[in-house]
């Protein structure tokens, strides 16, 4: 009988920790908009490497690691084209933000970042056309 139970209980050991590493941000893309600029900003992760990339008013790209739930994003390149003022300082002021991510949740389809300075950015899932 403690044979079947410690079975039991390995079994649900072993299936709530895989459902939760199966959430994952690799390999999907998100979105935010943000006010008052009404810019759509996305944000991109690599299947295969820890990269991501997006778009604000420009591109942008960079790397990341991840320890658990801990996340940090390395220095972000981007391309440097000019455009409204209001997008430009939400861009920026994005950009800034990325450095000072320390974590994240996934919750229903959202992605949340949250940091030191009290960032918080919250993106949508973008769900791809069906193939």
């Amino acid at each position: 009988m403690k044979k079947l139970l410690s079975a039991v209980l390995a079994l649900f050991v072993v299936a709530g920790c895989s459902s939760k590493a199966s959430e994952s941000f690799k390999g999907k893309t998100y979105k935010m908009t943000v006010a008052p600029a009404n810019m759509e900003i996305t944000l991109g992760f690599d299947a295969a490497e820890p990269r991501f990339h997006g778009k604000a008013l420009n591109n942008y790209f960079g790397g990341y690691t991840l320890d658990g739930d801990k996340l940090t994003f390395g220095p972000a390149g981007s391309t440097m084209m000019a455009g409204p003022e209001e997008m430009m300082k939400a861009e920026h002021e994005y950009l800034q933000a990325l450095p000072k991510i320390t974590g994240y949740t996934l919750e229903d389809g959202k992605l949340i970042l949250t940091g030191t300075d009290n960032v918080k950015l919250e993106f949508e899932e973008v769900t791809s056309p069906a193939k």
